[in-house]
């Protein structure tokens, strides 16, 4: 059925809606769409989804204002859903506190609070004693990145601090502070249903040893960087499902038997496991910075990985052990339930002039597949990437070069060229001459970058292993045609404004034949 023109088909929503949509915009913008429409007035009072930000206000006492004036003004009976607040200035600021109070007395399930500090600030968990909360993310954002190395946010629990509903836990940038002074346990303890835990470029008071001792945690992610102070973190979680390591250089112990997948992205130290990943089904290596020192490391994880069933390795890690294949050479393979191996190389790591390696010895290669025959294996190299990443970008330019001259073939239909008057005709015929001689000297150069690109992804592919070969062969023949259909439409467009110019001149010299002709 047709809709009557004029009719606000946005309004006609339910409210519940209508208020997942504005989730989306700060509680400031919400309150000014209230001017749409006598539907949309009051739409924002019952918003169960509040955003603040101090950075939409030119001063704090004023958004401290605005915060008093939209939290009394809004329907007290609707319950708030998630809060996200970002703000500058110290967490005992009355505004935080409202807040927080005004989201907690509300039943919140969602809190996600982005401090803009820019030194050391106490933050104590006590703010956040919630029975409704769920999900909690706390992050300190850096507005002077060169002060980031030496200024955290200092997290400290409290006696009074109680989250019995949360299930999951987001802390970025903070240094946390343990009320028993033992390498900061205390902190998880007050959360008994936690379940996601995520630890971003965190460090801890007084010590470099961090305990993740938690008896329901299920899924866990650790992110931090060379600059961190955290050296050992111990996890004791017997029912850690999933584990995302991204570190440096810290060294990580692992008392995890239920644990299915791990992911890890670093520098050696490897991860070890205090009791056999004897549940692990999947596990993404990959290894930077290696050292031949790390052989030993690398052989004793891939050990302890003899359940997997996934295993993805990166080629770094392939040729390290290919360079010292005397350490599994008379070993049997530790992998009988492997299903599939993928080693693909470290992005960033190489460049097209970094020396050749055996990519994997016969002798490595039988180490991790003979365990398995029935594993499917990929190995991409890092000449198969190269050819690959050519190949989008010349199909960009392809792409970019066809749509130009759709762009100038437009404009030509619609702006028909004036006719040339008599006077001055051999100088508009010497400047369209002039043009046409830039535009095909810009599309023969166009011509020569798309087959030069073809030549050098040739060179490439003729190269790579026959399997490798095959995954990408196809992709290069499709580029072909369309490389050829281009050069086509670059050809005919040169041949079409070549005609235009010569059914010019030959008007111009003609008209200029008969202004002599008929000259007193």
């Amino acid at each position: 059925m047709d809709v009557e023109v004029g009719t606000d088909r946005l309004s006609s929503l339910p409210d519940d809606l209508i208020h997942k949509i504005l989730s989306f915009l700060n509680i400031t913008e919400v309150i000014g769409n209230s001017v749409l429409s006598p539907r949309w007035r009051y739409i924002w009072t019952s918003m169960p989804y509040l955003t603040f930000s101090t950075e939409d206000f030119s001063t704090l006492p004023k958004f401290s204002k605005f915060v008093t004036q939209v939290l009394s003004r809004r329907n007290n009976l609707t319950e708030v859903y998630s809060v996200k607040l970002s703000f500058r200035g110290k967490v005992s600021q009355v505004f935080v506190r409202r807040i927080l109070n005004y989201a907690f007395s509300h039943n919140v399930q969602q809190l996600n609070v982005v401090f803009l500090h820019e030194k050391d600030t106490e933050i104590p968990l006590s703010l956040f004693s919630s029975q409704s909360l769920k999900h909690l993310s706390l992050e300190v954002n850096f507005k002077n990145v060169r002060r980031v190395l030496s200024t955290y946010s200092i997290i400290t629990p409290t006696p009074t601090w109680e989250l019995p509903a949360l299930t999951t836990l987001d802390l970025h940038s903070v240094a946390l502070c343990d009320d028993e002074a033992e390498k900061c346990v205390g902190i998880f303890s007050k959360c008994a249903n936690l379940k996601n835990l995520t630890l971003r470029s965190f460090r801890t008071m007084g010590s470099d040893g961090f305990n993740i001792v938690h008896p329901r945690l299920s899924n866990l992610t650790l992110e931090h960087g060379r600059w961190y102070s955290v050296k050992v973190v111990n996890v004791v979680a017997p029912q850690l499902e999933n584990l995302t390591i991204k570190s440096s250089d810290a060294e990580h112990a692992i008392s995890a038997p239920n644990l299915a997948s791990l992911c890890f992205k670093g520098s050696c130290p490897l991860p070890r496991s205090t009791n056999g990943f004897c549940s692990l089904e999947k596990a993404d290596i990959c290894v930077s910075y290696l050292k031949d020192a790390d052989t030993h490391q690398i052989v004793n994880l891939l050990h302890q990985l003899y359940n997997v069933r996934f295993l993805t390795l990166n080629l770094e890690i392939v040729e390290l052990l290919s360079s010292s294949v005397e350490l599994v050479l008379h070993q049997a393979s530790p992998f009988v339930n492997l299903k599939r191996l993928n080693i693909y190389p470290l992005e960033g790591y190489w460049s097209e002039q970094s020396p050749k390696k055996v990519a994997m010895s016969p002798e490595l290669k039988s180490y991790l597949l003979d365990g398995s025959p029935g594993c499917t294996f990929t190995m991409v190299l890092r000449e198969e990437i190269t050819a690959k990443r050519l190949i989008a970008e010349l199909r960009v330019l392809i792409r970019k070069e066809k749509d130009n001259i759709k762009t100038r073939s437009a404009h030509v239909e619609t702006h028909e060229p004036k006719k040339l008057k008599t006077m001055g005709n051999m100088a508009q015929m010497k400047g369209h001459w002039e043009n046409l001689g830039v535009q095909i000297e810009l599309r023969k150069e166009t011509v020569f970058l798309i087959i030069s690109k073809l030549q050098r992804i040739e060179e490439i592919v003729t190269k790579l292993p026959a399997s490798n070969m095959a995954r990408i062969q196809a992709c290069f023949s499709s580029l072909c045609e369309e490389a050829n259909i281009a050069i086509s439409i670059i050809t005919d467009c040169m041949k079409v404004q070549c005609d235009e110019n010569q059914s010019r001149s030959s008007v111009c010299l003609h008209e200029l034949a008969t202004s002599v002709k008929l000259s007193p």
